[in-house]
């Protein structure tokens, strides 16, 4: 379990450009000096780097792989993320969400993995999940919406991803129905919502290619990374993707779900469309060679 008192930390840092005041984290102990140096110190073995001097503290780097500490901290969300955990490796992380729903979790709980060794997409293809090339993580649903709307959910977290994807890129990502995002005119991301009549919850699984993309002959696929100028901080993107996801579940009308759900569907047939006349030409003067 996470101390709570780490992720305070490094919120608070975060919210004030990753460098602060000893005296005013020192507050957020009641001035109890010794128990802010442990909390640091913790943090510190499992990979944070801080700057610490007399007068100030400053968080210098956060570990590259997910962390919960990291997402938590920059979570806006109520509901979505109320816990969040992290595997190195498991089968997948639907299957830690199916057996959380079962044993009564709460709406929200997370399963993060840095690598999952049987991750399933839709129609029981595999879903490759190398470890720390991605996001690979699923959410435990108690939707209120009716069995016909639960294809939503779906839209939701496409949505969701995408918008916060974009916050690190120039282009835009389309939505390939009923659940992909292309970028680039490969694969980025897919969704999975396993539901059975016995439930009385819903699992989500998302997956997203951010640093490598497996390659696949005649299946094109693509990674966020390759469309961005800086590296992607994979605990940030994920904490977007869940405050994002929380903002379409639970307060914006089910009726603007689809009309951006559609008009991402609509971007993707128009960019295939500017490829097929870009590609055609070229064709044809290899042709005439």
């Amino acid at each position: 379990m996470i101390d709570r008192r780490e992720i305070e930390v490094l919120r608070s840092l975060l919210n004030a450009g990753s460098e602060m005041s000893l005296s005013a984290l020192v507050r957020q102990f009641e001035g109890d000096t010794a128990a802010l140096n442990a909390v640091v110190d913790s943090l510190q073995r499992d990979g944070y780097r801080f700057e610490r001097s007399i007068t100030d503290v400053r968080l210098q780097s956060e570990p590259e792989a997910v962390r919960p500490q990291s997402i938590r901290a920059r979570l806006t969300s109520h509901t979505i993320g109320r816990e969040v955990y992290v595997f190195r490796e498991t089968t997948s992380t639907n299957d830690l969400v199916r057996r959380a729903g079962i044993g009564n979790a709460a709406e929200g709980v997370v399963f993060f993995a840095e690598q999952q060794t049987a991750g399933r997409g839709t129609q029981g293809r595999n879903w490759v999940s190398q470890p720390n090339q991605g996001l690979w993580f699923s959410i435990l649903l108690r939707s209120r919406f009716s069995v016909n709307q639960w294809p939503v959910l779906v839209r939701m977290a496409a949505l969701a991803a995408a918008e916060s994807a974009e916050q690190w890129i120039d282009s835009r990502i389309h939505i390939k129905p009923p659940n992909d995002l292309i970028l680039g005119g490969g694969k980025l991301a897919g969704f999975l919502l396993e539901t059975s009549n016995a439930w009385s919850f819903q699992v989500l699984g998302i997956g997203m290619n951010v640093r490598s993309s497996p390659q696949i002959e005649g299946y094109p696929t693509s990674a966020l990374e390759k469309f961005s100028k800086r590296p992607v901080f994979l605990a940030e993107l994920g904490a977007q993707i869940l405050n994002r996801f929380e903002d379409w579940y639970l307060r914006k009308p089910i009726e603007s779900v689809d009309s951006a759900f559609e008009a991402r569907v609509e971007g993707l047939g128009a960019e295939a469309g500017a490829r097929s006349q870009e590609e055609g030409p070229k064709q044809r003067n290899r042709g005439g060679e």
